[in-house]
């Protein structure tokens, strides 16, 4: 093995290079891991985009990756070198009251792989190896894919989204945006068994898209007026629960008038704008409205899921540019025009 690996390395805003650094070496409570494939995610291109501390350069970016283990730390006992694998790019403190209690993605000194999240610079996967301590990694079957186990870290932030608020009652699900999070919230939303699941979207593409991955209907919120489709397909009382997955600042008024008396809303849609509401809107209708932010169980749940053949998502990776190619992945992405679903780069 070389001294020296590849990495893609971000230095702002539309900045992307292919660098040469150090292959890292596992300490002995880590794992070095040869990178396959890395999905870019919605976070990773809006650090292309836009300047910020979450992002400080330079940083290796990619959380949603797939490799084989290389090498084990001393300590390392439960995984071995050549094994397939993806990793909880979280990295925790395991020593806060929420680590403690089951509940890392709460964890208010966790550091992420590919952010300045925390204060400290985690490089990510866009590069040929990467070292994590050992109870990161999340052992995939050999009968996944490289190309469907990166797209687990997803998988869990969406399985933890569908499941949130779920009732045993639950008769229906308006989702608000399907791209990649929606789409994958869709698959989940079937899998759970949700009788009917409605999407809601500006772009055509997307809504058939949608329609293959188990919506029973789709509305064009350009063509149609989604509140009042909703009502006709609800018996007029509307969605038992609306998921908003658009980071769009007035889908979230606009799910008000989605959701039932009684009713739930979740907002998984990283949203950094403020909204002005009528809290009465809540109290006055009896609605929840909660917070769905990554996960803790779900990714080790979607693996299964992938292993037994009760999931597909390969069906939304649409393109894959070696790691030397990764600008031109992100401007491809970065155009208002383009038509990609999820772009992974392989490395």
């Amino acid at each position: 093995m070389g001294k020296a690996m590849k990495a893609l390395v971000y230095h702002g805003p539309g900045v992307l290079e292919v660098e040469e650094r150090a292959i890292p070496m596992p300490k002995a409570d880590e794992v070095q891991i040869k990178i396959k494939k890395v999905s870019i995610c919605g976070s990773d291109l809006g650090a292309y985009r836009f300047a910020s501390d979450r992002f400080a350069p330079p940083l290796v970016l990619g959380h949603e990756f797939s490799g084989d283990i290389t090498m084990v730390g001393d300590e390392v006992k439960d995984l071995k070198a050549g094994q397939k694998v993806t990793v909880n790019p979280m990295v925790l403190c395991n020593d806060c009251f929420f680590c403690k209690r089951g509940e890392g993605n709460l964890c208010g000194n966790r550091k992420s792989m590919g952010t300045a999240i925390g204060g400290t610079q985690t490089d990510g996967a866009m590069r040929e190896y990467v070292t994590v301590p050992a109870w990161m990694v999340v052992p995939v079957a050999d009968n996944v894919s490289y190309e469907a186990a990166a797209m687990l870290e997803p998988c869990g932030v969406t399985l933890a989204c569908a499941k949130t608020g779920r009732t045993v009652d639950e008769q229906s699900v308006v989702l608000i945006g399907s791209g990649p999070i929606g789409l994958l919230i869709v698959k989940f939303l079937k899998a759970l068994g949700v009788p009917k699941v409605i999407v809601s979207d500006i772009l055509d593409t997307r809504l058939a898209k949608a329609k293959e991955c188990g919506a029973d209907e789709v509305i064009n919120a350009k063509d149609e007026d989604v509140a009042a489709r909703v009502k006709e397909l609800t018996d007029s009382y509307g969605a038992d629960r609306v998921i908003i997955a658009a980071g769009v600042g007035s889908s979230i008024n606009q799910s008000f008038e989605l959701v039932r008396n009684g009713g739930t809303i979740v907002l998984v849609a990283l949203m950094h704008e403020k909204v002005e509401i009528d809290p009465m809107e809540i109290v006055g209708r009896g609605l929840k409205f909660l917070g769905s932010y990554m996960f803790t169980s779900e990714m080790k749940e979607a693996a299964q899921m992938l292993a037994e053949g009760r999931l597909n998502v390969e069906d939304l990776i649409t393109s894959t540019y070696l790691l030397e190619r990764g600008q031109e992945a992100f401007d491809i992405l970065n155009n208002p025009q383009n038509t990609e679903i999820k772009v992974q780069i392989e490395v």
